[in-house]
């Protein structure tokens, strides 16, 4: 029974239809960022459903910020974009959720893509939480992070929200957010903040409600990566 059922994951794995998904790596004045680490995890597969398959993919950009990554396939994912010096950006969203396809070839293009943005920081705690993460010492860049949340500086905090993120610190992030949201509600990272912490926590009903909000404050180029997740989450129950 334990073989028949290995065998029948197995089978589902390859099964699915995979996916290229593209996106970009700019900083906040719009200049390509090369070299940055870009990272994609899967953590719930089809509506939830325990993911099958390569669940962790990683790239680097190239000269002009691109990057690209072949193989997604069905289920809730978590990208990551770091580099040396500059705040990471972790954006948590569906691929193809609710509309898994079922064939034996690769698929194709998703028809949107992810642009990313990292941002310089001055801030001292958050310049040594974040190199604290990037040194492995986890614990303490948790620490840290939790005392970027208490700061008044919202750049700050939408750092540290991103930083707790990147550490699956999903509570923290959520609570950093929802500080940023009810100081300036049209604060662009809040919204889309809290949406990844809800889905990030596998609140998919509250996480794609708030894609709606995020949507409307996000960057132009960001939106079609928004309202593709907004679509497919539609097709969850008391989704509105």
């Amino acid at each position: 029974m334990v073989v028949a059922l290995i065998l029948a994951a197995a089978h589902v794995a390859v099964a699915q239809t995979s996916y290229r998904l593209k996106g970009t790596v700019k900083d906040e004045k719009g200049a390509a960022v090369a070299g940055a680490r870009v990272r994609a995890e899967a953590i719930q597969g089809f509506r939830g459903e325990q993911f099958v398959g390569q669940k962790e993919y990683a790239t680097t950009t190239n000269e002009k910020g691109e990057w690209n990554v072949l193989g997604l396939t069905a289920g809730m994912w978590v990208f990551e974009a770091t580099a040396p010096g500059l705040v990471p950006q972790v954006i948590v969203i569906p691929v193809q959720y609710t509309n898994r396809k079922m064939v034996s070839a690769a698929g194709g293009q998703l028809s949107w893509d992810l642009p990313m943005t990292l941002t310089r920081t001055s801030h001292a705690l958050l310049k040594s939480a974040i190199e604290a993460a990037a040194a492995g010492r986890s614990d303490e860049a948790i620490s840290l992070t939790g005392g970027v949340a208490a700061d008044t500086d919202l750049d700050a905090q939408c750092g540290g929200g991103h930083l707790a993120l990147l550490l699956r610190q999903h509570g923290l992030a959520a609570a950093i957010f929802r500080q940023i949201a009810a100081r300036e509600p049209k604060q662009a990272c809040a919204a889309l903040g809290q949406s990844s912490a809800a889905l990030m926590q596998g609140d998919v009903v509250n996480g794609g409600k708030l894609l709606w909000q995020a949507r409307d404050v996000a960057p132009q180029n960001q939106r079609r990566a928004l309202a593709a997740a907004i679509s497919d989450l539609q097709q969850i129950a008391g989704f509105k």
